[in-house]
């Protein structure tokens, strides 16, 4: 059994939940400052804002797993195509191939 390590993943999934929790709080904060008149039109602005950069985040990030997991993909069939096969994979093939 082996013990549970930290991904990579985990690094974007905390920024994001951090972006998407912090980001509302300081934005009203900041339009708290404010005169009265701009309020109102800053925090509908800002969270236009934020919506667009969260939904751009996710979709960059959909896109980077599936070219990554191509890019694995076809590392594996290059390897099985030269023969770079590992040792358990050579006596199977050895045993019924």
């Amino acid at each position: 059994m082996t013990p549970p390590t930290p991904r990579n993943t985990y690094l974007f999934e905390r920024i994001f939940v951090c972006l998407a929790i912090l980001s509302p709080i300081v934005m009203v904060i900041v339009a708290g400052m404010r005169p009265i008149g701009t309020r109102g039109a800053m925090i509908v602005t800002g969270h236009m804002y934020l919506a667009a950069i969260l939904g751009l985040a996710v979709i960059l990030r959909v896109v980077y797993l599936r070219a990554i997991s191509r890019r694995v993909a076809g590392f594996r069939d290059g390897v099985k195509r030269v023969g770079l096969l590992g040792s358990e994979q050579r006596r199977s093939e050895h045993r019924y191939g």
